[in-house]
């Protein structure tokens, strides 16, 4: 089993964070260990998607579902054979002067004992830099932006603003 949760302030509004959050498809260009994720099915508030984890040569492919409550809350789950449980949450409060107070909760248990070594190799350590991918992430695109007080961190070349250009 694994689990992780983290709580801390970010000085951007809830809306941006939610809005780098939920953008599945760039995940790769940021969070580690995160290879591929491609959105399969597309829904009013929710999306399916399939997304490939690595480290090396080991690598395990599963299938999301993410619910969105925009701007408090995301919520992935996955019923994909290999989890007993995945169960991530991302909720988002604002805290005033355009600044959130972010909880990220991980819940993970794997079906098989094979794949229990995947497990802690590959989800427990994403999951204990995820937020810090993310709010690097955040600042970065914020900075190029020019919204709020994000410290100038470079963006890659490549990275987008959050629809809606300045503001999310």
């Amino acid at each position: 089993m694994a689990t992780h949760r983290e709580r801390r302030a970010i000085a951007l509004p809830p809306e941006w964070l939610f809005d780098i959050v939920a953008d599945v498809e760039r995940y790769p260009e940021f969070v580690p260990l995160i290879r591929d994720a491609t959105i399969v099915n597309r829904y009013q508030d929710a999306y399916e998607t399939e997304q490939s984890l690595a480290l090396g040569r080991l690598m395990h492919r599963f299938r999301t579902r993410t619910e969105l409550v925009r701007p408090r809350g995301i919520r992935v789950t996955s019923d994909d054979r290999s989890f007993c449980r995945f169960d991530v949450r991302w909720t988002f409060s604002a805290l005033g002067d355009d600044h959130c107070h972010v909880d990220f909760a991980l819940d993970c248990t794997s079906r098989s004992l094979f794949l229990f070594p995947v497990v802690e190799m590959l989800v427990l350590p994403m999951a204990a830099s995820m937020v810090t991918a993310f709010e690097t992430r955040a600042h970065a695109l914020a900075a190029r932006a020019g919204v709020g007080k994000a410290p100038a961190l470079d963006a890659s070349p490549d990275a987008e603003v959050p629809a809606g250009g300045a503001r999310p």
